[in-house]
């Protein structure tokens, strides 16, 4: 079977504009920024941007994230009524202090919330009317790493497909990720199992796949500036095909369409803004680029960001690594 190839949820960058724009890989689900359930409670505008979606980015996870079963119902009560996408995933497994401190992200992970965890997503599985899938990690910390318990706890919840992280939450995104409490926790229960964690070249899904056995990966930081990674995957599994990485005019023609992708959606002002901090991701892996990283950052207009672009293609001491 074809691995299931996912485009993991990132704050800041999974917007609409991102996701449609990625969509053209072959990502089979794409999934969007958390969306806080307090802030549709509130009716906060801003977080209603947040779950719109395109025509073309079907089929799209809404990623939701709470404390407590009574907000996360009343979030997805609101959310059903004003957004049009495929899966609800509940995020239990963001690591920051800020999600942490109000019960919510991988606070769902401590022990002992179990009973807690298991109750509230069997009513959210029972409210939905979409398919339920979850995102989470290895548990709280090294001491507490519980993720058979929590799938096995998800699965008979009513939950349809699980991502995991491979870390604890104390480890946030430092040192490596454990495949092979993945590969266990995929062996302990009957529904897709999604790894996550690391992937960031066709050789490393391809271990991944392999070792692990899951159903398919979840791919985030990994895909930043290197939106042809899901298309080498994709490849791979489906004709034996592996290509090469794309040179730096291809590189660079990803990056306009990513900016176009956010002017369609978010208008020039704020798309230059947002392309400013990711632009130097699509020049990572090629030598003499150091100087167009800063200038990159320093854009002030569309005609200067397109300028710098040309320059950056007639370059020609511009290489991969």
């Amino acid at each position: 079977m074809k691995p299931i190839i996912i485009l993991a949820p990132l704050a800041g960058y999974t917007n609409i504009a991102y996701r449609t724009f990625m969509k053209q890989f072959g990502c089979d689900l794409v999934v969007s920024e958390m969306i806080s359930d307090f802030a549709l409670i509130y009716q906060n505008e801003e977080t209603f941007k947040m779950i719109e979606t395109s025509k073309e980015e079907h089929p799209v996870a809404i990623q939701l994230f709470g404390g407590s079963k009574d907000s996360l119902l009343k979030g997805l009560e609101i959310l059903q009524l004003k957004a049009n996408y495929d899966y609800l995933d509940i995020n239990l497994g963001c690591p920051v202090n800020k999600v942490i401190k109000n019960n919510a992200g991988s606070s769902w992970l401590k022990r002992q919330r179990n009973e807690e965890l298991y109750d509230t997503i069997f009513n959210i599985v029972k409210m939905s009317n979409k398919k339920v899938t979850c995102k989470i990690r290895l548990g709280w910390n090294e001491e507490e790493i519980n993720v058979v318990e929590t799938c096995k706890t998800l699965e008979k919840a009513g939950v349809s497909l699980i991502t995991i992280h491979g870390r604890t939450r104390s480890q946030m995104y430092s040192g490596n990720a454990n495949y092979e409490l993945i590969k266990k926790a995929k062996e302990a229960v009957n529904i897709p199992v999604i790894a996550n964690g690391d992937i960031n070249t066709l050789e490393k899904a391809i271990e991944v796949l392999e070792y692990t056995k899951c159903d398919g990966i979840a791919i985030g930081r990994g895909c930043l500036g290197n939106p042809f990674l899901i298309k080498q995957i994709k490849e791979y599994y489906t004709n034996n095909v592996k290509l090469p990485l794309p040179n730096i005019e291809k590189q660079i023609e990803y990056l306009k369409e990513h900016y176009l992708a956010l002017k369609n959606f978010k208008g020039e002002y704020i798309a230059l803004l947002e392309i400013r901090g990711i632009a130097s991701w699509y020049l990572k892996g090629f030598k003499n680029v150091k100087e167009y990283k800063v200038k990159l950052t320093q854009v002030n207009s569309e005609n200067d960001f397109f300028n710098l672009l040309k320059e950056i293609i007639n370059n020609k001491e511009i290489v991969r690594n």
